[in-house]
């Protein structure tokens, strides 16, 4: 049964600098970007998995993206879907300790290879399917970019 909620998605993204400690180095967090959206959503139950559907907004620069969050207990799997044709502009799946490769269509630029390494996961939500997910995962691409990103979606009553 589909129902309509409340989300509110938090994404953080952070550098990683290595600081000098003693004769080891320490791993700092530091913050680059941040952004927090309220928005609405589906949520429904398929095949003993959930799954969180919503439109992308203004603030995010993806309107006309449709996205799809699927929560299987093990692994959190995103995908966006763009434009009107629907095609699947990215396919990410986030499994603890499971390094993916995944394709990312840029709007106006070519697709990139993403590496993604997921630190921590965890699913909050009660059987009704209210609560919190929080993925904490590393994304890497060439050699120059890699980032931090923690990413939260609170799902609430409508």
């Amino acid at each position: 049964m589909k129902k309509n909620v409340n989300l509110k998605i938090t994404s953080k993204q952070y550098v990683e600098n290595l600081k000098p400690s003693g004769e080891a180095f320490r791993r700092e967090l530091e913050m680059e970007d941040s952004l927090e959206i309220m928005t609405e959503g589906t949520l429904y139950c398929k095949n003993n998995a959930k799954y969180i559907s919503y439109d992308e907004t203004v603030d995010t620069g993806m309107e006309d993206t449709h996205t799809l969050v699927k929560l299987d207990g093990k692994s959190v799997r995103i995908r966006r879907f763009a434009g009107k044709d629907d095609d699947d502009s990215m396919d990410m799946t986030l499994e603890p300790g499971v390094l993916n490769i995944t394709r990312y269509q840029v709007p106006q630029l070519a697709s990139l290879d993403l590496e993604i390494y997921t630190n921590k996961l965890e699913d909050k939500l009660d059987e009704e399917g209210y609560g919190t997910v929080s993925v904490d995962y590393k994304i890497k691409f060439d050699k120059f970019y890699s980032r931090r990103n923690i990413l939260e979606i609170e799902v609430m009553p409508s």
